[in-house]
């Protein structure tokens, strides 16, 4: 329900005047699908072959996987206390200010606009246009302008689904988080299926000592808990879900374990199709397994995974300007991103102005070598108000 503020009128009578706020929307499906979708983007599709070249063997790459999630669950508990502990959106940043003081806080905030922010997206989008054009133009290289303004479109979707409605946002993730999930299955299957049928014969030397290089042990774990990233987002729109105290932990918990089972089966069903050698030389995993086990629906492969991507590309829109938003309304970013829109109710200047810094980064060079200027459309700030929190 809105909540609203009691006033008087000239003739002194009582009338209720609406209060502008972000709404509690996002119920546990959305804020599963939130976590799950952002979290599985094109790592899972690509990390294997780090994992696998770090650890030195194939049982210890599963056991890297396991551990990472494992890790990551623990980390995402600490943040499940944290989201039922502090009722504020804003994640990170609201947690430095609340710990820390303003200082850190603010740093923090500025550095995820300029560096943090920027950088993540940029590589899922680019990662999302790379699979989309490039089954086109096999097995010639696809024109890099070309991926770079697929992956513009992409960020363009996600920013217009998000600026319209969180209902929209919401639904779309959901979506999306089914559609990489049905990819992780169409992975799985086979693999399972081979390894009833006895082909185990990757596995019959799992441990290889010899192989054992524990200096690079770290950097498998680094690949791996790459692939993990994201479990924190939820924790950016507090203020929005349904019920937190109940529904953030059970979000993480269910989230967590269902993302890393799926990576270890994932995995498993790699090394049962293709041998530790043929993992490592391949640069899409994903594809080389598509490749030898499903035939007939290698060409959908590809289109999955740019989905995938577009899934993670949908949730970090959705969180990382709710840090703008907070920012702003704590007074450490200019006070017009902390506006709402009177009728989507959503942070639409924040949002804006994180994609569009975020988009110029993947533009082509102009001729004269700068970087483009991008703006997904006119923006007129009509419409939008300053909430009353």
């Amino acid at each position: 329900m809105e909540e609203t503020q009691v006033k008087k009128n000239e003739d002194g009578k009582k009338v209720e005047d609406e209060v502008v706020r972000l709404r509690r929307q996002i119920s546990l499906l959305p804020a599963v699908s939130f976590i799950i979708g952002t979290v599985v983007g094109s790592g899972i599709f690509i990390a294997p072959k780090g994992v696998l070249m770090n650890s030195g063997s194939v049982g210890l790459s599963l056991m890297v996987w396991a551990l990472c999630g494992v890790l990551s669950l623990f980390g995402a508990l600490c943040y499940a206390e944290l989201g039922t502990s502090f009722t504020k959106s804003g994640g990170h940043y609201l947690y430095l200010l609340e710990t820390l003081g303003p200082l850190p806080a603010f740093l923090r905030l500025w550095a995820e606009f300029f560096f943090i922010r920027p950088a993540v997206t940029s590589y899922v989008a680019l990662a999302f246009g790379r699979y989309v054009v490039e089954p086109f133009f096999a097995p010639c290289v696809a024109p890099t302008v070309l991926i770079k303004l697929v992956s513009i479109l992409g960020v363009t979707f996600v920013v217009a689904v998000n600026c319209w409605s969180v209902t929209l946002a919401s639904r779309t993730q959901v979506t999306l988080t089914f559609i990489k999930m049905f990819a992780l299955v169409l992975i799985i299957i086979p693999g399972v299926i081979a390894l009833a049928k006895g082909q185990t014969t990757n596995f019959e030397n799992g441990f290889e000592v010899d192989s054992l290089t524990l200096d690079r042990l770290p950097l498998a774990f680094y690949n791996g808990l790459y692939a993990y990233g994201g479990w924190f987002y939820l924790n950016y729109v507090t203020e929005e879900i349904i019920n937190p105290n109940r529904n953030i932990p059970l979000a993480i918990i269910m989230s967590m374990v269902t993302v890393t089972v799926f990576y270890v089966l994932v995995n498993v069903a790699y090394y049962t199709m293709m041998t530790p050698a043929e993992l490592l030389l391949s640069d899409a995993v994903a594809v080389t397994f598509a490749n030898r086990a499903l035939q007939g629906l290698a060409s959908v492969i590809p289109i999955l995974v740019a989905l995938s991507c577009l899934g993670a590309l949908n949730g970090g829109c959705f969180g990382s300007p709710r840090m703008l938003f907070v920012g702003a309304r704590e007074g450490h970013w200019p006070p017009i991103f902390s506006m709402i829109h009177i009728r989507r109710h959503t942070p639409l200047p924040a949002v804006l102005l994180q994609e569009k810094y975020t988009s110029s980064s993947t533009l082509p060079p102009s001729p004269d070598g700068s970087s483009s200027p991008w703006q997904p459309w006119g923006c007129s700030f009509i419409g939008i108000a300053s909430p009353n929190i």
